[in-house]
């Protein structure tokens, strides 16, 4: 297949003829035919903002559970807390999290998916807290690069607002 099957046919300017309808207006206007004045219509440039406040809004949230986290501050029984020069931040023991994050239970608290929670003690909140929850570093950083890889092209094409509304 050849450059010129896939590229439209340059085609030229309809300018009007004088006293002729054929070459005029009514033929500019004929369905099925479409003219386009590049002069007319400037490119706008789309800069894809929403998917950098949710990358935003989720390392903001992975800081504030790892501050919460505090892994210095309590006993744990699988040994010593990884990264000890974050001091407060420092990350759970790689026995109990390989991701480099919180613990478990801290993450319970921010609103992690517990099934008996959801269902029994009828905590719906947690469905959408969970979104916005992550497990480590490693899991924060493999969903970033997804997010925007994929989602400023998908914000490009369809907009912020459908995107906002398939985030939610």
């Amino acid at each position: 297949m050849s450059n010129a099957d896939i590229e439209p046919q340059n085609r030229p300017r309809n300018r009007k003829s004088s006293g002729s309808i054929a070459g005029g207006e009514a033929a500019a206007k004929a369905p099925g035919t479409v003219y386009f004045d590049s002069n007319s219509r400037k490119e706008r440039k789309w800069t894809p903002w929403i998917v950098l406040v949710f990358l935003a809004e989720n390392v903001v949230i992975f800081v504030v559970v790892m501050f919460v986290n505090n892994c210095p501050g309590h006993s744990n029984p699988y040994g010593s807390c990884f990264a000890d020069v974050l001091r407060r931040f420092s990350f759970q023991p790689l026995r109990q999290n390989p991701l480099l994050g919180p613990s478990s239970s801290t993450l319970e608290k921010f609103g992690a998916l517990v099934w008996d929670k959801i269902v029994h003690q009828h905590q719906g909140w947690r469905l959408v807290a969970s979104i916005w929850l992550h497990a480590g570093v490693i899991h924060l950083l493999t969903n970033m690069i997804s997010l925007v890889f994929i989602g400023i092209r998908l914000e490009q094409q369809f907009g912020f607002g459908k995107i906002y509304r398939f985030q939610l």
